[in-house]
């Protein structure tokens, strides 16, 4: 099971931060809790997780925004 905020291989083989569906609203923001904990990072690739298990959904976050979603 996958840690919420975690970082390591992804599903695809790429270096990716988890975040848990429910820090999502919507598919382009963030909630509070996250956007402040990232409001200073570097583009950062990201993969949603539901249950600690990887989903579909993935994207970046750059300054504690999603950049792009994929």
């Amino acid at each position: 099971m996958i840690q919420d905020l975690t970082s390591d291989i992804d599903i695809r083989g790429d270096y990716a931060l988890f975040i848990e569906d429910k820090h999502f609203i919507g598919e382009w923001k963030l909630d509070d809790f996250v956007r402040l904990r990232f409001l200073n990072c570097d583009a950062t690739f990201f993969r949603v997780i539901k249950d600690g298990e990887q989903q579909s959904g993935h994207g970046w976050i750059e300054e504690g925004k999603v950049i792009q979603w994929g």
